[in-house]
């Protein structure tokens, strides 16, 4: 039995890398493996943030001393995130234990190209220390390698929970936004789209307008577009909420500038409902521009409002896309499929752990 520490943030954050890990800690047919989380991270002020990790860096340290720990699986993203858990892997390698760093962090080219000289070298030396790095897609295995090219480097892509029969009605009439509320996810581009087509659609559409972030911000542009008819819901939303939002829903928009691998593009793929995004980052491998969604260059709010139009006003195109968006991720991106690559990673670490002693 191989056990495995998983590091990332509390449940309580909010965000696309508790919700992978949610999945892998609900999951319940491992094989071979046995999973001890320890979360690192909440969201609070600068104190509480520093005792909550003291506390979880002792816990680790406990683990560590007592050989409770085969392989370390640490969650990372960019800044705050990517240091904490610098720290772990330096004090986990001092008990010789294995450690992969997951990257999830969708502006980790930005935080790299704001350090200095020196807090680059510093960012290299750790992604070399790791065992393994991985990484969302294809695309992001460069992000790691023209950094540090020595480093060993995997795709793992994010999974979800596929339905048994692809769920989606095509007589719903909500078009979803699900991420955080702001510019880097196209928000505001958006809600500019919703005005230049509102009278270009039928009455009974409306947008939903989920997660946290620029809410109030998000409220004022609304009102000043002279849109809230077409708003039914601006904020955030519990795990009951999204399911009953998601099977309501007959698009699900993220015209983002930045991204990893939204979770959101597979967890409403997996209900069959289109997509429209952006040409951005490792979203290509998953949305294929007409042939199961649309992409769009970022800030293109014309090409934006031709796709939204596209999808609302043609049914047919509508459930050939539902049906090749769940097809293709129940296929490639099924919590399943996932599961079993992760074992035969943990499985060839520890066997090489193995003959090295």
């Amino acid at each position: 039995m191989l056990r495995i520490l998983m590091c990332s943030s509390s449940f309580r954050v909010k965000g696309g890398m508790v919700s992978v890990l949610k999945n892998y800690l609900n999951y319940s047919n491992w094989e071979g493996v046995k999973i001890t989380y320890v979360p690192t991270h909440i969201e609070a002020n600068k104190i509480a943030l520093m005792i909550y990790f003291i506390i979880a860096y002792i816990h680790v340290i406990w683990l560590a001393f007592w050989k409770r720990i085969d392989i370390a699986h640490l969650h990372v993203a960019e800044r705050g995130s990517f240091y904490r858990k610098a720290f772990l892997l330096q004090t986990l390698k001092k008990f010789g234990i294995k450690v992969i760093l997951h990257h999830h962090g969708a502006e980790f080219e930005l935080f790299y190209d704001g350090l200095s000289s020196k807090r680059k070298a510093y960012v290299n030396k750790i992604l070399r220390m790791a065992d393994l790095n991985i990484v969302l897609s294809q695309r992001l295995v460069p992000m790691i390698r023209q950094k540090s090219p020595e480093s060993k480097v995997e795709v793992l892509y994010n999974a979800v929970n596929v339905p048994l029969v692809n769920p989606y009605s095509v007589t719903s009439s909500f078009v979803l936004f699900l991420g955080r509320l702001g510019k880097r996810k196209g928000t505001y581009d958006l809600l500019e789209a919703i005005k230049m087509i509102d009278n270009e659609i039928p009455k009974k559409v409306k947008f939903l307008l989920c997660g946290d972030g620029e809410v109030d911000e998000v409220k004022n542009k609304v009102d000043e577009l002279g849109i809230k008819h077409r708003i039914a819901h601006i904020g955030w939303i519990d795990g009951r909420q999204k399911e009953v939002f998601l099977s309501k829903s007959m698009i699900n928009v993220l015209p983002s500038y930045n991204e990893g691998l939204p979770m959101t593009i597979l967890e409403t793929m997996a209900k069959g409902i289109p997509n429209i995004s952006t040409s951005i980052a490792s979203i290509p491998e998953v949305l294929h521009n007409g042939e199961n969604g649309f992409l769009i260059t970022p800030g293109d709010i014309d090409a934006l409002c031709e796709c939204l139009l596209k999808l609302i006003n043609n049914e047919q195109l509508r459930l050939e896309f539902s049906q090749k968006s769940y097809d293709l991720v129940n296929r490639r991106f099924s919590i399943d499929v996932n599961i079993k690559k992760l074992e035969s990673i943990y499985t060839k670490l520890s066997e090489y752990n193995s003959l090295r002693l």
